[in-house]
């Protein structure tokens, strides 16, 4: 929170010296000062208010010398070290100064700020709320507050009282839940929606707390028609607030809860770790009494706190407990307890299974007693299951033993550690779990199932063989034999959906990639993924996700997001994570961000880097530079070519990049036409609309590149390497390929290649025809228009300046401060072995571009994005399937 740098000075000013000139007088108790200190007092903070912080803090100190046991002088050195930065002195004075005088309204404000910024969220509320009640109108404490505890001033409600009809809001019947509808119950197909929460900037932790952001939010989603919300951890007590109040005044668009209760890891894969059990259980107690409107949960590091008093139990439809566990941790912890293989509890029994089978169903029926022996109240629950833990077989999918024996039997390398989980090597099985006598609410099977991961679900044959009403369908396949093995039980397939990012992190045989598709292709695919789960005969479906958050990370693009703590102050285009969101998060203001085929005048004003004065027609005139959060944007004038064409088939364009180092790089560009001073690190070279493409120095690449798939197989180029930039004079430039499917063997040794794409081509197109296009050429203006992600140009972290570079390559990746961007451009012609059309800056005789011909592009460091939001066009298709609330 921004201190508020003046708040006590007008107060202090003025009492201080009154207080110390009157004889004999007294402030709150203090023992009078002379009036050299209570000049210097006043003084000091005429200083202070003038932003003279060192002057003042010399003056307090003065004052402070002359009069010890007077409390004005101290008040004043601490708001000195408050705005200095010393934190620790600034702690250490005000908590003498409320010692001393605990109705001292100031010190307890300067202590309640300084605790804030220590972390000391504790002594931060209870000093904010003593300065409130000494001091009621100061409202920048009342802001401090509602940071730290959205709900300080409502009243706690009183102990919980158990009610004397058990409560039964939902069941499973069947394949299927059930609602009651008045006169009885009637069957609910879950059409839902996965609520993360995080805005741009944010990190996961830090939730919103405007309860009319989620009002909005809550009268949005019901629109599309959506009829349930997942919730994975415990929000701030607004959320809660906003669905009572939503469905109170909308009964019959009511939003049903579904909520889950999130951990990590327990320490060295241990489940039965007694401490981090505990910690698991007691989050379960929270959740419940929270829904029950009943539950007061202290402010902590990294979770949501506050009174919860919006009872939103009568909504809830089920609990789905815990997170997509590792296949090490579940495979260690059944070898740890070999032989136990029963469980029976009150309202969930398991008749043989594998000891993490009996552990989550004892953690589901732990929850299931407490709701029932403090509410009496019941509801269906399941666990997080996913693919990689799935019970069914795969002959597709080897473990790591068997893969190594087929590579050696095959003479084929045997690569290092693969970047990803055993997908078939362990299991958890819902079936192997019944509901008792005493358990009316029932059970069912919840996962996380997504159309390209894991391999198996791509390259299973009878997958590939299957068949929905719109057609061939692996996703299909895979949910009709998961279905199987679910008979008898609901199943909800509680994760599902694929991003509207330009990166691509798995191919699948459909196109329903793993990324890589533009807002309209997720629209189409997201919608017949929602068909095809109801056709599978499964209970329903809950997209992935409300909104695109900054913060989430991805396999093939996490170790090069460096730091990692600032992905959410930045908008990772090639992330696929971040952008399978409904209500898109978008970098830069609403309205002002250049998109290619938009407004022309917003690429025109981007600040000019390069400008040449005589130039021949076709030729670069000027070079505009921009950016976001987002892109690097790029704008080139053509001389003379407004309302002409370009004649991609005798001309092309080149811009050259060098992102750091101007003394590394290529030095020789493509073809040997154009040499410089400065050596770059990329060239987008666009030959024509359909042949466009971002090229890299070799060293510079982050993946190994299509030279490494030999045979169909990548021979460990799946592994991180280090990127590094050497001068060359070579001419060679690679493509940006990536390997997105590592090659494998199956169990039965068949073998299945590599597969990747080329990050790199360059779509050309206006933002309108396609969220992803990369490049336009607006004819009418003469204005080629680029603009290219920042991860693209292996830019780590923009919000810094921080960039990817190893000086001597270690094994590890390494980071740089950016020095800033040279770029150059040159058109070139086709015909007779081609030649330079023009150059900015301009060649010398010897078509070589000299270094002091270049200008520096730099971009400011942020610590805040700006960002805008807009509904996606996957809104509108799910409305339409989901038939605006219509079942």
């Amino acid at each position: 929170m921004p201190l508020n740098v003046n708040r006590p000075a007008y107060r202090y000013a003025t009492a201080a010296i009154l207080a110390c000139l009157a004889p004999g007088s007294k402030l709150a108790g203090q023992t009078p000062c002379s009036a050299e200190a209570a000049a210097l007092i006043g003084s000091a903070w005429q200083a202070y208010r003038a932003d003279s912080i060192e002057t003042a803090d010399e003056r307090f100190a003065r004052a402070d010398g002359l009069c010890r046991r007077n409390l004005d002088a101290k008040v004043g050195l601490g708001y000195t070290a408050l705005r200095q930065g010393r934190l620790r002195a600034a702690d250490s004075v005000f908590r003498i100064v409320t010692g001393a005088d605990s109705t001292n309204a100031d010190g307890w404000d300067g202590l309640s700020v300084t605790a804030y910024r220590r972390g000391d969220r504790q002594t931060a509320l209870r000093a904010a709320q003593r300065a409130l009640k000494l001091n009621p109108g100061n409202q920048d404490v009342r802001d401090l507050l509602l940071k730290l505890d959205p709900d300080w001033e409502r009243a706690p409600r009183g102990a919980p009282i158990r009610p004397s009809a058990l409560a039964v809001p939902a069941r499973t019947r069947g394949d299927h839940f059930e609602v009651p509808d008045g006169s009885g119950w009637s069957r609910f197909f879950i059409k839902g929606v996965n609520m993360g929460v995080a805005l741009p900037g944010k990190f996961p932790s830090e939730f919103p707390t405007d309860s009319t952001l989620y009002a909005g939010w809550l009268d949005t989603i019901a629109t599309m028609g959506a009829n349930s919300l997942r919730v994975y951890t415990i929000l701030p007590a607004t959320f809660y607030r906003a669905v009572r109040g939503w469905n109170l005044t909308h009964p019959n668009r009511a939003l049903w809860l579904i909520h889950g209760v999130w951990t990590e890891l327990p320490p060295g894969d241990d489940f039965d770790n007694r401490e981090w059990k505990a910690q698991f259980r007691a989050e379960m107690r929270r959740v419940v009494d929270l829904l029950h409107g009943a539950a007061s949960i202290p402010v902590r590091p990294g979770h949501a706190g506050g009174r919860y008093d919006a009872d939103v139990s009568r909504w809830t439809l089920a609990y789905i407990i815990g997170r997509e566990w590792e296949p090490f941790a579940v495979k260690a912890f059944d070898a740890k307890h070999r032989g136990t293989s029963a469980y029976r509890g009150r309202f969930l029994e398991v008749a043989r299974g594998g000891a993490m089978d009996l552990w989550m169903a004892a953690q589901c029926d732990y929850l299931l007693g407490y709701e029932m022996d403090t509410w009496n109240a019941i509801r269906p629950i399941a666990y997080t299951n996913w693919p990689t833990l799935d019970p069914l077989s795969h002959i597709t999918e080897s473990n790591k033993d068997e893969e190594r024996a087929w590579r050696k039997k095959a003479g084929r390398v045997i690569p290092g550690e693969e970047l990803e989980y055993e997908n078939d090597a362990i299991s958890l099985d819902a079936m192997v779990v019944r509901s008792t006598a005493k358990n009316p609410a029932g059970w069912f099977a919840s996962f996380h199932a997504y159309p390209y991961y894991p391999d198996f679900m791509v390259l299973d044959p009878d997958y590939n063989r299957a068949r929905s009403s719109e057609g061939l369908s692996t996703y299909f396949g895979y949910l009709k034999e998961l279905v199987r093995h679910h008979a008898g039980i609901p199943l909800v397939i509680a994760e599902y959906g694929v991003p509207s990012s330009r990166g691509m992190a798995h191919w699948q045989p459909q196109g329903w990639h793993h990324g890589g598709h533009d807002e309209m292709d997720q629209a189409h695919i997201d919608a017949r993924l929602t068909r095809e789960i109801r056709e599978s005969g499964a209970a329903g479906g809950i997209i992935f996700a409300w909104i695109d958050e900054w913060f989430k990370k991805n396999w093939i693009v996490v170790d090069y997001e460096i730091p990692l703590e600032n992905t959410r102050q930045w908008h990772n285009l090639m992330d696929a994570e971040q952008n399978y969101g409904i209500l898109g998060m978008y970098a830069g203001e609403d309205g002002r961000t250049p998109v290619p085929g938009g407004e022309v005048s917003q690429w025109l004003a981007l600040p000019v880097l390069q400008r040449n004065r005589d130039a021949a027609v076709a030729a670069p005139v000027a070079l505009g530079v921009g950016w976001d959060e987002s892109y690097v944007y790029l704008a080139v004038e053509l001389e003379g070519m407004k309302d002409r064409p370009i004649r991609w088939d005798s001309a092309g364009l080149r811009i050259a990049l060098d992102t750091y180092r101007r003394d590394r790089g290529q030095h020789q560009l493509p073809g040997g036409i154009v040499s410089s001073d400065i050596g770059f690190e990329f060239l987008a070279d666009f030959r024509s609309p359909d042949d466009a493409q971002l090229l890299i120095t070799p060293d510079y690449n982050q993946y190994a590149g299509a030279n490494a798939i030999v045979n169909g197989d990548d021979y460990g180029a799946f592994a991180r390497r280090p990127v590094t930039i050497t001068s060359r004079d070579d001419g060679r430039l690679d493509s940006l390929f990536v390997i997105t499917n590592r090659a494998r063997f199956g169990r039965d040794g068949s073998f299945f290649p590599s597969m990747g794409y080329n990050r790199g081509r360059l779509r050309f197109g206006t933002a309108q025809a396609s969220s992803l296009s990369d490049w336009y050429y607006d004819q009418t203006a003469g204005l080629l228009e680029l603009r290219l992600p920042w991860a693209l140009l292996n830019v780590s972290d923009p919000s810094t300046g921080t960039l990817l570079f190893e000086e001597k390559p270690p094994g590890g990746i390494g980071t740089a401060q950016s020095d800033g961007f040279r770029i150059g451009v040159y058109a070139y012609g086709k015909a007779n072995g081609g030649g330079i059309i023009g150059a900015l800056p301009a060649l010398n005789r010897d078509g070589r571009w000299s270094a002091d011909e270049f200008e520096t592009w730099t971009w400011p460091t942020w610590d805040a994005p700006h960002w805008h939001q807009r509904l996606k066009p996957v809104y509108d298709s799910l409305a339409a399937v989901w038939d605006n609330g219509k079942d």
